[in-house]
């Protein structure tokens, strides 16, 4: 009898491992050319089914080339920078041995070399859109740069009898001063425990998807896969573009609503958000923000910006003077040298700098973020690899992944072009954004539990309002439950969500980590082929389009849509009896080209079945190329998704 249980038991878990493989390959056609052969899923649970795609897969590879890395300057620098320990200040001065070669290429001529100081222009209109700029001051020999000054430009000139014959070389400077002279808590007996107060530092590189990482930047990936490091492979995003997933990271709250109100119109609104940089600031932290590539800046694009300086130390009215004053370089889509340097370099030497002058005086938190190799092309990681990994090993070599804790991110993959447009990876390239976090040898001794569920933490479904979470709790390492934690740090649009070093709920769905369905990517998809269903289903989401256009007296501005043709449509399919929908309405995800101008859209909507009804939100339509060309007639980014403008507009 027991010889009988033990084959009935054996034929039914047979039986039961072919119903899920015949289950799985119906929601995942084609599954085998899609998923890596080390895995199926980044998360595995009863209620989110993450598939782990192949970064390499032909799809995409067609479309992949390595892009050269080229340096804005090879000559040397006229007027080199150095910090003078002692003193505890900058001190600039001309290069003999460079100004001797570049004067004999000018003839009978000698050197005349002078700066502009850079500042804030606090009594503009929109000062973050500003920055004052001096007038020219003699620079001979050398400068000790006063402590008040905190960027220059400095030109340099071949003159003879006093004429100016030519500028032989233009650089800019920046200089993180070390103005901790007068303040108190933290000067008395030098910096304070490290282990209390550990730095942190968020480096980002916008549009990037862990998918886009492993195939472009395979260098980076090899630092971020070192000892300490720790990749959340469920890391999901939250919103859009950048600015909903930073501001969830940084506040608690994507903000999507008020996007969608106007509010971020106004600078006394995003002044008045509760960032997480100030309540670093009140436990004694110096803190930091720069971010290259002034036009499309997360808090600048189509936004007036900050009314006040929100951090110590700001780089956007100095990228605002550069890109304005210097000789500029486009590559990538975007400004890419300023000068003689990439604009990158001014963003990741900032960095540099704001470790060296605090490191062993004061904790610091730091975000530095870069737009110019990868907002506008995917290709440009190939080119950016060996230079973010370079500076990785300088920050290594200064000690910063001693005493830090450092996140590697990006707000979401690439949003628009081949990777969406033909590549069947794309929809999750696009949400699934990569996300590392180091701890340093310390922090792994001390806290071994924390480790454990960073660890458990790496196949979880995870979001940028666990984040914001994390850096309350590295505020205050001792807690040991979030049960501990105020409810006033709790993430406003997530009450659910909870730091990466506590243990994240397996069983965990996308609402409860502040996913909206539209970005969720726990749920499996089917492909649709009946192409009398799926033309019905475009054709009244592009009647609601041209009905939400009306309904927002947008008539006059932009053109009404008509539909080209249907490209692909998916079926989302249940993973959980839970979550099984109703016979009657299914949700897809819907991609489509209209005219006029040949717009490409993708839509996540609900279509009830008996009734023949849409169920979709407008606003939340996604656009799959770059629309900048024909929405210049709105600044509303919501309304730049779905207008092509009227000429003339």
């Amino acid at each position: 009898m027991g010889l009988r249980s033990n084959v009935f038991l054996l034929c039914a878990l047979l039986f039961f491992v072919c119903l899920t493989k015949l289950s799985l390959h119906s929601r995942y056609p084609n599954i085998e050319k899609l998923i890596k052969k080390d895995g199926e899923f980044y998360v595995d649970s009863p209620s989110c089914k993450m598939p782990k795609m192949d970064p390499f897969s032909e799809d995409i590879m067609q479309f992949f080339k390595r892009k050269e890395f080229k340096e804005c300057s090879t000559d040397n620098d006229l007027v080199i920078s150095q910090f003078d320990p002692k003193l505890r200040q900058y001190r600039i001065h001309i290069d003999e041995n460079t100004a001797d070669k570049l004067l004999k290429n000018v003839g009978n001529a000698t050197i005349k070399c002078e700066y502009h100081v850079i500042g804030r222009n606090k009594s503009a209109f929109i000062p973050d859109n500003d920055f004052s700029f001096s007038g020219p001051k003699p620079l001979i020999k050398s400068l000790l740069v006063p402590k008040d000054i905190d960027f220059i430009i400095v030109q340099c000139f071949a003159v003879n009898a006093k004429k100016e014959l030519e500028l032989l070389q233009e650089n800019a400077f920046l200089f993180v001063q070390d103005r901790l002279d007068n303040k108190t808590d933290n000067l008395g007996g030098g910096r304070p425990d490290e282990e209390s107060k550990p730095n942190v530092i968020i480096l980002g590189i916008d549009s990037t998807s862990r998918l886009n990482l492993r195939r472009s930047m395979p260098k980076l990936l090899e630092f971020l896969e070192r000892p300490g490091w720790f990749e959340m492979q469920g890391y999901n995003k939250v919103g859009e573009n950048t600015l909903p997933n930073l501001l969830a990271i940084l506040t608690g709250n994507a903000e999507e609503k008020s996007l969608l109100e106007g509010k971020f119109r106004r600078s006394s609104f995003i002044n008045n958000l509760n960032y997480i940089w100030r309540r670093f600031k009140k436990y004694g932290y110096m803190t930091a923000f720069g971010e290259d590539c002034a036009q499309i800046n997360t808090f600048n694009y189509q936004k007036p910006g900050f009314k006040n300086q929100p951090v110590d130390y700001y780089l956007r009215n100095f990228i605002n003077a550069l890109e304005a004053n210097l000789k500029t370089r486009r590559d990538f889509g975007n400004v890419f040298c300023l000068g003689r340097r990439l604009s990158f370099r001014y963003i990741f030497d900032f960095a540099k700098q704001f470790m060296q002058r605090f490191q062993s005086k004061a904790p610091i938190f730091g975000l530095f973020w870069s737009n110019s190799f990868t907002h506008e092309d995917f290709l440009g990681a190939t080119a950016l690899d060996r230079v973010f990994w370079e500076y990785l090993l300088v920050y290594d070599a200064l000690g910063l992944f001693e005493r830090s804790i450092v996140l590697v991110l990006s707000d979401h993959g690439y949003r628009y072009g081949v990777t969406r447009r033909s590549a069947t990876s794309g929809y999750l390239e696009e949400r699934l954004p990569m996300m590392f976090i180091y701890v340093p040898p310390w922090f792994r001794a001390r806290y071994p539990q924390y480790v454990e569920n960073l660890k458990r933490n790496r196949n979880r479904l995870s979001s940028s309002f666990d984040l914001h979470m994390t850096l309350h709790h590295l505020l205050q390492l001792n807690v040991t439950s979030m049960s501990d934690f105020s409810p006033s740090l709790q993430a406003s649009q997530c009450k659910e969500c909870q730091s990466l070093f506590f243990e994240l709920p397996y069983n965990r769905i996308c609402s409860q980590a502040g996913i909206r369905e539209k970005w969720c990517s726990c749920e499996p998809t089917q492909t649709v082929t009946d192409s009398k269903h799926t033309r019905k289903i475009a054709l009244e989401v592009v009647r609601q389009m041209n009905q939400h256009l009306e309904d927002r007296n947008l008539t006059k501005l932009c053109e009404n849509y008509s539909l080209k043709m249907v490209l692909h449509m998916d079926r989302k399919m249940p993973v959980t009896d839970e979550s099984v929908e109703d016979d009657e309405r299914h949700t897809y995800i819907i991609t489509f080209d209209t005219w006029p101008k040949s717009a490409h859209f993708e839509a996540t909507v609900q279509w009830n079945t008996q009734k023949e009804s849409l169920n979709m939100n407008v606003d939340e339509i996604s656009r799959l190329e770059s629309y900048n060309e024909y929405s210049k007639c709105t600044k509303d980014p919501i309304i730049k998704k779905y207008c092509i403008c009227i000429p003339f507009k």
